[in-house]
């Protein structure tokens, strides 16, 4: 075409435009035609005695405008070049070799095994109530007994605590288990107090004596070998003063309350503390939920002593004061704790 002169490319289209036109007139007689038999069988019909039949309109065929069909383009079809890469799953196909392949396709339509039943979700856990108790002030502080502890394990703290607030690992078992990376007591400086925190200083005010002090109470830095589960978990107390969760009267956080609490010392930031512990440990605590869930997906009682599901879980439960028993999540799956 692009060999022809303008003239004849003019004589081309209006040959082409004249094609079109007696296409359209081509299917408007079929169409008239199409609708004269149908007139005559409905005229049929009414001298039978038979309902006859709505007659459709006859729409004339929209005709494309001039200007407009001259600018369409038939769009050539595009070869694209075979692929360069392969799907795993075909090359592998392609390394077995014919027999297997055949062997698979079959298998892909042999009946499918049914898939096995999906777990029931854990029911609904309630938090504790916290009763209405005794208030205090820095100047106030106020003395208990220590803890004493139940066939099952759990510690039983007296007064409005009981049944609210159930670690069952003391500070001293937390601590000589491995926790914080071995690095709690460590020589540090807090931004509440304004001031550095000595390690030999804390460690001569413990209720309790631990071997091995340097690795598991005053290590420079948290080693995750160190810790009940080996593994890193946490954050530096750094980002804990920066939550805003630390108290001028514990300024290395949680764990030195839960040493001083289980002690006897009673003090104002006790009621603070415990309701933090709930929302980690307790029955509704998100740590302790998120493993309860993780172990009922993953096999359920079977695997609740199996330390490699949740291990990160269960080491920051630990270093709150808190360890999942078979017993503990029985109950949790009963909706009980």
């Amino acid at each position: 075409m692009s060999n022809l002169t303008r003239s004849e490319r003019s004589a081309a289209r209006a040959t082409r435009d004249e094609l079109s036109d007696e296409e359209n007139e081509l299917d408007m007689s079929y169409e008239e035609e199409r609708l004269e038999n149908i007139k005559n069988n409905a005229a049929l019909l009414a001298s039978l005695g038979l309902s006859s039949v709505s007659l459709p309109t006859l729409k004339p065929r929209v005709q494309l405008d001039q200007t407009k069909r001259s600018t369409v383009v038939k769009k050539e079809k595009v070869e694209y070049p075979e692929p360069s890469r392969r799907s795993g799953r075909v090359a592998a196909l392609q390394e077995i070799g014919p027999e297997r392949t055949h062997s698979r396709s079959n298998s892909l339509h042999s009946t499918p095994s049914p898939s096995p039943s999906r777990k029931k979700p854990l029911p609904k856990a309630v938090t504790p109530i916290i009763p209405t108790g005794p208030t205090y002030n820095s100047t106030e502080l106020q003395r208990a007994s220590r803890p004493r502890r139940k066939v099952d394990g759990s510690l039983i703290f007296e007064g409005r605590w009981e049944n609210v607030f159930k670690p069952n690992i003391t500070p001293e078992e937390m601590f000589t288990g491995g926790a914080f990376g071995g690095s709690f007591f460590c020589n540090t400086y807090s931004r509440i107090l304004h001031q550095p925190l000595s390690s030999q200083e804390d460690l001569v005010k413990l209720p309790f004596t631990i071997s091995d002090s340097d690795r598991l109470l005053s290590n420079d830095l948290p080693d995750g070998q160190v810790n009940r589960f080996k593994v890193r978990a946490g954050q530096s107390l750094q980002e804990w003063e920066k939550a805003g969760w630390i108290w001028s009267g514990d300024p290395r956080g949680w764990a030195e309350w839960y040493v001083k609490f289980w002690d006897g010392r009673r003090c104002e930031d006790d009621e603070r503390q415990v309701r933090r512990w709930l929302k980690v440990a307790g029955p509704t605590g998100r740590f302790k939920r998120a493993l309860v869930k993780k172990i009922h997906s993953s096999g359920g009682r079977s695997v609740v002593e199996d330390e490699d599901v949740g291990r990160t879980l269960r080491q920051c439960l630990w270093q709150w004061g808190y360890q999942l028993t078979l017993e503990e999540y029985d109950l949790a799956i009963a909706g009980e704790g």
